[in-house]
């Protein structure tokens, strides 16, 4: 699959300045216990905004994404792409996510305004919120179920209860144990008379708690002191429910009502707490795929807030020598600010590498981010480099294990007119296009690639309209998701069945020819719905069905060039079109695309090169060109020859915006001459 590196930037802004209102619990100082807790239930009540069951989907997208953008679930190692993975069906974890009641509805009849109260309904998947069912929260002893993020199921292991309960990780206690206390504060005189179990955690007996929850919550919620998450969720909630949970804006609340500082009267805190808002914990950095012996980036946005020092980063694991870093601290003002991290990597050896960036310092609670990245060996020819009239410098990128390389060097001959033409060549780098038509489930979670089908939705993608009115090839790369063996991808045009494909686990190339049809018609590809079902498109390509030119090799070649990524080439005719190919010797990896030279006009016998040069300087947002020639036509194009820019000028200089950091090929095209220069950004 053709690839350009390119940078990942992961950012997302979260909200982590705003606070309680000046004097929103000035009502509350003072009280003790009980008197305390009737004044927070006043402040936490009057002026709330129910959203209804149904606002809490829309409401999750401001209160629950993760610093990736996706929704935060607490019960399992998944994060969702927001609306496309609500539940529905699920088979399985990460299937999707749904609307998990921390007090269950069933205890209260799914009365209003608790089943939709913002603080008690969070998002979580789907399979593991049905597993936990209705059953309390507690410690488990020995477990039935495990979730994929280490949360259980089983019999309570916690002193004065024996039942079965649903223990979330540790990383998540403080934060639950906090949501019971908003709720015995919040629906005070209505929480101790709910049934169907209810009785096991709210009672009359502890100021709305039973000894057992009372005594579990005040554990969990002094072993996992408040967090990002926590902080920035109830600031986001306020927005929307206009009330917020005060065990949160005051850490250690509890106590004066429940714990140790029962009887002392209650003062708001005043230290704004230190913590890590970006990244956030679980989220995963994901190179994407990177040729054997090059080197890419990627980048993760860290912010902080009220640190008392400066941050430390390391790097730490078995492929920790494929990564590295500019540099290992980040000034306290800069997390502050928000900081975006680069992080090299070179794959050294072919398959998959991975690293945990641990941050560390500055009063936070140290976290570590897995890296994730993969070598591949995507070989390819490079650009020529010092073409003259007469030969050129052919280039071309490491293989692995290669022992040597052969390189051809040939001409075509045949009607260049009859060539098979691409039409549409889509790699997914960075999504589906917003030319293409989609449907159904289609998840672009997977770098490069496009998950087609849930356990409950079909998938569908359809590519913009296209000229089919002579023959065409179709070829899609694609594989099953997971364990669904022979999944099925069907292909329709215009809606008219023509092929299916059956997926097996490694990506494999599908072709299937195409008769004449409309020239506004368009390919669609999809998948059934249900598990077993579910498939990856990695790769499309549709092509005209031209004839093919035929090779005719330079003298001496092909040729056995030695262990090199490059050769001069010589001997050849001047202003002539020739193409070149190199295939690795000593491994299995297939010849490389073609690269096409023009070799330059002959000027009584001098190459005419240095009036021809061009120069050019890199900017802020990309290269300025000049020495350009009149009325030329510029192509901006991949190491790999994808074309990305096409810019026609009259001007001797131009400036050229780029997105990327990286190596480009730049060909300047004047009255039928191709110039190919190699440029850095």
């Amino acid at each position: 699959m053709k690839k350009i590196l390119v940078s990942i930037f992961i950012f997302f802004s979260l909200n982590i300045s705003a606070q309680a209102p000046s004097g929103y619990y000035s009502s509350a100082e003072g009280k003790t216990t009980d008197a305390l807790r009737t004044a927070l239930q006043s402040i936490i009540t009057n002026g709330t905004i129910v959203v209804g069951y149904n606002g809490l989907w829309a409401a999750y997208a401001k209160t629950d994404e993760n610093s990736s953008g996706k929704i935060w679930d607490m019960y399992s190692n998944c994060s969702f792409i927001y609306n496309t993975q609500k539940c529905g069906n699920y088979s399985g974890e990460c299937d999707c996510y749904n609307r998990e009641h921390s007090s269950p509805q069933s205890w209260f009849n799914s009365a209003d305004p608790m089943v939709s109260d913002l603080f008690n309904v969070l998002p979580t998947d789907g399979k593991v919120n049905g597993e936990r069912s209705n059953y309390p929260y507690g410690e488990v002893g020995t477990p039935t179920y495990i979730s994929g993020n280490g949360s259980k199921l089983g019999p309570s292991s916690f002193s004065d209860y024996t039942g079965v309960v649903f223990e979330p990780v540790d990383q998540y206690k403080g934060d639950l144990a906090r949501t019971y206390f908003y709720m015995v504060v919040r629906y005070a005189g209505l929480c101790e008379s709910w049934a169907n179990g209810a009785n096991v955690v709210y009672s009359t007996d502890n100021l709305g708690f039973t000894t057992y929850a009372m005594n579990l919550f005040l554990k969990w919620s002094r072993q996992d002191p408040v967090s990002a998450k926590e902080i920035v969720r109830n600031n986001n909630a306020y927005s929307i429910q206009n009330n917020r949970n005060p065990f949160i804006d005051n850490p250690g609340l509890e106590e004066y009502i429940w714990g140790n500082k029962k009887g002392q009267a209650f003062v708001a805190t005043t230290v704004a707490p230190t913590y890590l808002s970006a990244p956030s914990p679980g989220v995963s950095i994901n190179f994407r795929n990177v040729i054997y012996q090059q080197t890419d980036t990627a980048s993760i946005f860290i912010q902080a807030a009220n640190l008392t020092d400066d941050l430390t980063l390391t790097l730490s694991g078995t492929n920790a020598n494929y990564f590295s870093l500019p540099t290992t601290t980040i000034s306290k003002d800069q997390a502050q600010a928000g900081y975006k991290l680069v992080i090299n990597y070179t794959a050294l050896e072919l398959g998959s590498n991975s690293v945990q960036l641990t941050i560390s310092g500055g009063g936070i609670t140290t976290t570590t981010t897995t890296i994730n990245a993969t070598g591949i060996d995507s070989f390819a020819s490079l650009a020529a480099s010092n073409v003259t009239s007469t030969g050129f410098t052919a280039n071309w990128v490491s293989s692995a294990h290669a022992t040597g390389y052969t390189l051809n060097v040939f001409s075509l001959t045949g009607d260049p007119n009859a060539v098979s033409k691409t039409l549409l060549s889509e790699d997914f780098d960075n999504g589906i296009p917003t030319s293409w038509g989609k449907s159904g489930y289609t998840d672009v979670a997977t770098a490069s690639n496009v998950r087609l089908g849930s356990s409950s939705q079909i998938g569908q993608i359809t590519t913009p309209t296209l000229n089919l009115s002579v023959p065409t090839t179709l070829l899609v790369r694609a594989r099953q998701f997971g364990t669904d063996t022979s999944a099925k991808l069907s292909v329709k045009v215009n809606g008219d069945s023509i092929t299916s494909f059956l997926t097996t686990v490694a990506n494999q190339d599908f072709t299937t020819n195409i008769p004449a049809k409309t020239s506004t018609s368009t390919i669609s590809l999809s998948v059934a719905s249900g598990s077993g079902h579910r498939a990856y498109v990695d790769y499309v390509n549709v092509s005209t069905q031209g004839q093919p030119q035929t090779a005719t090799p330079v003298d001496g070649y092909p040729k056995s060039v030695g262990n090199v990524i490059n050769y001069m080439v010589t001997n050849l005719q001047s202003d002539s079109t020739y193409y070149y190919t190199v295939t690795p010797e000593g491994n299995t990896t297939s010849v490389s695309g073609q690269i096409k030279i023009h070799t330059l006009k002959s000027i009584s016998g001098i190459d005419n090169q240095k009036g021809n040069s061009i120069f050019w300087t890199a900017t802020s947002t990309g290269i300025n060109i000049q020495n350009l020639p009149g009325n030329c036509k510029i192509i901006v194009s991949d190491l790999l020859g994808k074309q990305f820019q096409t810019i026609y000028t009259k001007t001797s200089e131009i400036t050229l915006n780029l997105s990327q950091k990286g190596i480009y090929l730049l060909q300047v095209l004047q009255n039928q001459e191709l110039k190919t220069y190699k440029i850095r950004f």
